[in-house]
């Protein structure tokens, strides 16, 4: 949808493509006539044939690859990396010029100051990571755009813009197009991997069809969670693509609420943003199949964070099926999930009378008494529908089943999750458990304090299972929302990029000790704590500030080692001898601090 603050990134767009496509000139300096088939060729030579797959940062190596490059085609490639940053926010505008001058090597006085936006939103710690593969699509499509319009085949903004955005689909969908011929040695050029940029530049140049929305995944989520606002026949059309879905959903919400409303809204976003699963089968689509998943991995990996978004999310989704509960829901927000929403933090001593069912001695008689899930089960009864489209689920969550031992705990009823409306014979008197269609059930499990393979196969097979360890995407969204709600002020560049590769790569590291293994990652929530310590560590005793820095001697990233990674590590690293528990820590340090 197009956004009124966002008109300089659709007109510097407009330009990019007048200026430096069809004219062949710079955008970020006076010169002219740098765009020709030897710069071109310069670039793919020295950045894609000459490609350094070694570590260190794209900045040093990009650098290094470049070194011998004439200007003019430092400059091509420095509007290709323009192209990459010119439209997200959570690449700072002194970065972005940064860019420009590193490549370049022109003084500030040599370049236009006035051709960065602020950004339409952010693009995520993917678009960061994939930065390598983001720039070489924008160069195999510059060079093939230019042959265009040298041979006389495009001679327009919006001839230019319309090719564009169909390479961008062919990207994403691989779909032809009788209209937009394309070569295969071009197709063979591209790789079959997910892009931002795609969304990037489809948005910039079609901001009416297409969403500020750089993420695939958000673009799936939604999709999913407002699924029941498309038709039969909109559903079942195999020449509608997920972008042209989203635009019939916004059609359909816009006639419904307000037709300018924007994705990222917070009574919007709370019903679609519910998972960290990047690609692939979703939670909320496991849930939809099997009704029953467990979360595990290592401690502070959102799991029970996650675990309430789904079930919200997916009551939610229930709710709007209904297009008549539609415009209830946005103007008046009701609450729907609350009451069927049902949370037990499990704990060791939590028993099967506890939860199923079990004798209790009143006024001097034993007397059978249901448990908890019986009562869960009759509330989630009366939200039972017509048919199953008709139900309204009811969540049960159980938190950190890794306390509890589950088989015992649901005894005989386990096979009650399969059997869903026919009653089971529990073994307390003649009490009958049915447990109901429209109940279901997500459980947490701290991989650390018991693993998965210790659980017997009838078990598992009940539940799916999403691993949730460490994620840097999650790590940054986490920063990105701590950063903006304390008005942290903490930049979001180069600097925070490092850290965040530096808790992959600690991460990374920690998965390869035979002792440990990725269920002693160190989880995404304990690095975020950095943002707190950021904000606050002048108060800190024996600290000094020093303003916007994260590393240095006593920065915030030591401090954060010092008080929470350290000694975490140093319990995962309990049972070895100190000599070689010392030998690790101080590599593994090395790996949290390096440049």
């Amino acid at each position: 949808m197009k956004q009124y603050h966002a008109e300089d990134i659709y007109q510097f767009y407009d330009k990019f493509i007048q200026v430096f496509l069809i004219d062949g000139d710079s955008i970020l300096s006076a010169h002219t006539a740098i765009l020709n088939d030897n710069t071109i060729k310069g670039c793919f030579s020295n950045y894609i044939e000459n490609y350094n797959d070694t570590n260190g940062s794209f900045d040093a190596k990009v650098t290094d690859q470049f070194k011998n490059a004439d200007l003019s085609t430092r400059l091509v490639f420095a509007h290709a990396e323009w192209l990459w940053s010119f439209a997200v926010d959570d690449i700072r505008i002194p970065t972005k010029k940064g860019y420009v001058k590193r490549i370049t090597n022109l003084d500030e006085e040599e370049l236009v100051d006035t051709i960065y936006p602020i950004g339409f939103g952010s693009a995520g710690q993917w678009h960061t990571n994939n930065k390598y593969e983001e720039i070489k699509f924008i160069l195999i499509l510059i060079r093939f755009i230019r042959q265009k319009i040298v041979l006389g085949e495009i001679a327009t903004v919006q001839e230019a813009k319309d090719w564009i955005e169909y390479i961008c689909l062919f990207q994403k969908y691989g779909t032809e197009s009788t209209t937009y011929m394309l070569p295969d040695s071009f197709k063979d050029e591209l790789q079959e991997k997910s892009l931002a940029v795609t969304n990037i530049l489809t948005y910039a140049g079609n901001p009416d069809n297409y969403e500020r929305i750089a993420s695939e995944n958000h673009k799936n989520q939604i999709l999913v969670s407002f699924w029941g606002l498309l038709t039969d026949e909109q559903k079942a059309d195999e020449n509608l693509n997920t972008d042209d879905k989203i635009l019939l959903i916004r059609k359909e919400l816009g006639a419904l609420t307000n037709p300018n409303f924007d994705f990222y809204e917070y009574d919007y976003a709370r019903i679609w943003n519910y998972s960290l699963t990047e690609e692939g089968f979703s939670e909320v689509q496991g849930l939809q199949y099997k009704k029953a998943i467990i979360l595990y991995g290592p401690p502070g990996t959102s799991k029970t964070f996650t675990a309430k978004h789904l079930a919200d999310a997916l009551i939610t989704y229930a709710y709007l099926k209904n297009k008549a509960n539609v415009t209830t829901y946005f103007r008046v927000k009701p609450d729907v999930t609350t009451d069927r929403i049902h949370h037990l933090q499990l704990h060791p001593n939590y028993t099967y009378e506890d939860f199923i069912a079990g004798y209790q001695l009143k006024d001097g008689n034993t007397q059978k008494t249901p448990g908890i899930l019986f009562n869960i089960c009759e509330k989630a009864k009366a939200d039972l529908g017509a048919s199953p489209n008709d139900d309204m689920p009811h969540v049960l969550i159980l938190d950190e089943i890794n306390r509890i031992d589950l088989s015992r705990l649901f005894g005989e009823v386990f096979s009650a999750l399969e059997n869903r409306d026919q009653p089971i014979q529990v073994g307390v008197g003649d009490l009958e458990l049915t447990i109901p269609r429209n109940l279901y059930i997500i459980g947490t499990m701290n991989e650390i304090d018991f693993s998965l393979e210790r659980i017997d196969f009838a078990l598992r097979r009940r539940f799916l299972w999403f691993f949730y360890g460490y994620d840097e995407n999650t790590l940054w969204n986490i920063i990105h929302h701590k950063n903006s709600a304390l008005n942290t002020k903490l930049r979001m560049d180069e600097e925070m990029n490092r850290f965040i590769r530096n808790a992959t790569q600690l991460n990374r590291k920690i998965s390869s000790i035979p002792e440990l293994g990725k269920q002693y990652q160190i989880g995404h929530t304990f690095f975020a704590e950095i943002v707190e310590i950021y904000k606050s560590y002048k108060e800190i005793g024996g600290y000094k500030s020093l303003r916007y820095q994260l590393y240095r001697g006593d920065g915030a990233t030591n401090i954060l080692w010092k008080i929470s990674l350290e000694p975490m590590l140093v319990s995962f690293l309990g049972n070895m001898e100190l000599e070689v528990q010392n030998e690790i820590l101080k590599e593994l340090k090395i790996i949290y601090n390096q440049n």
